[in-house]
């Protein structure tokens, strides 16, 4: 009977190298730099929709912030809102559907 996954071990006996932690140096950093390719382009959408939708919210505040401080403020409070909330309850709603 086969043990579950998550109580193999992570460095089995025979993996054990010339240092006596698991294997060799240059190995490890192989694979953790193939790891890490994959988990960023698996992320890269995620990053950038998240930076577009932040340069999105920058954008409009810039904009309005030629005009005077009285409606800076007022579009820097209105971001903040709908984006704590309003986005929020947004997604929420079209989750549901």
């Amino acid at each position: 009977m086969e043990k579950p996954v998550l109580d193999l071990p992570l460095i089995t006996s025979s993996e054990v190298g010339e240092n006596g932690l698991g294997e060799t140096k240059g190995r490890r950093r192989k694979e953790a730099l193939e790891e890490a390719k994959k988990q960023l382009w698996l992320a890269g959408p995620l990053i950038a929709s998240s930076l577009l939708q932040k340069a999105l919210q920058l954008i409009s505040v810039m904009f309005v912030g030629h005009l005077d401080e009285l409606s800076l403020s007022g579009a820097s409070m209105a971001t903040s809102f709908a984006g704590v909330s309003g986005f929020s309850l947004l997604i929420l709603i079209l989750k549901e559907k």
